[in-house]
């Protein structure tokens, strides 16, 4: 399995990455750690760093791509089984940013912590208004131009109705590779919205 996961900051990527992971022992590349220096959420990657570690981490045989970066998702594309778009509502995406607090906290006193939750949300808030690869705009595009399995989940139950499909799919599968022949009876996801 090679899958990318994207969507606005807040909306569950990683959460969801997590969950894939655990279920089909994959491993996840996180975007973040990929275009951030090590230590926080506030200074870059030079390019040339950022385009060895994509090409080092889509040597592995199966991988869980996640995040918001949709210049960063790009080069995952090409070798991609899969996408998945985690198209939550903005008031879901403050919700759990607030809840979660700075990223930055674990390294920075209060103050700083502070400043960068709200330059988050202030960048997350405008999701649908800018128009850079990071945004609707950006997410709409890489969605509408992949041409394999891609997935839109626009709620917090579609989403869990996803991991329990995702889970059922993994059984019957794996049932059907054991018994070579039999048929099952239930329907496999490959949900394309």
């Amino acid at each position: 399995m090679k899958t990318v996961v994207f969507g606005n900051s807040g909306s569950g990527k990683t959460w969801l990455a997590k969950r894939l992971s655990a279920d089909f022992s994959i491993p996840i590349i996180h975007f973040d750690e990929i275009f951030w220096e090590p230590g926080g959420f506030d200074k870059p990657r030079e390019d040339k760093d950022v385009l060895n570690m994509i090409l080092k981490s889509k040597q592995s045989e199966s991988w869980i791509a996640e995040g918001v970066f949709g210049h960063v998702a790009a080069h995952y594309l090409s070798d991609a089984q899969s996408v998945i778009w985690l198209d939550l509502p903005w008031d879901i995406c403050s919700k759990r940013l607030m809840n979660r607090g700075s990223e930055s906290k674990t390294h920075m006193g209060r103050e700083e912590s502070q400043k960068g939750l709200k330059k988050l949300m202030t960048w997350a808030s405008q999701y649908y208004e800018r128009k850079s690869k990071s945004s609707y705009y950006g997410h709409s595009q890489i969605y509408e131009n992949f041409m394999k399995t891609k997935i839109r989940l626009g709620s917090e139950d579609e989403v869990l109705q996803f991991i329990q499909d995702s889970k059922k799919n993994a059984v019957i599968r794996a049932l059907k590779n054991a018994i070579p022949g039999v048929k099952t009876g239930m329907k496999t996801c490959d949900s394309k919205k």
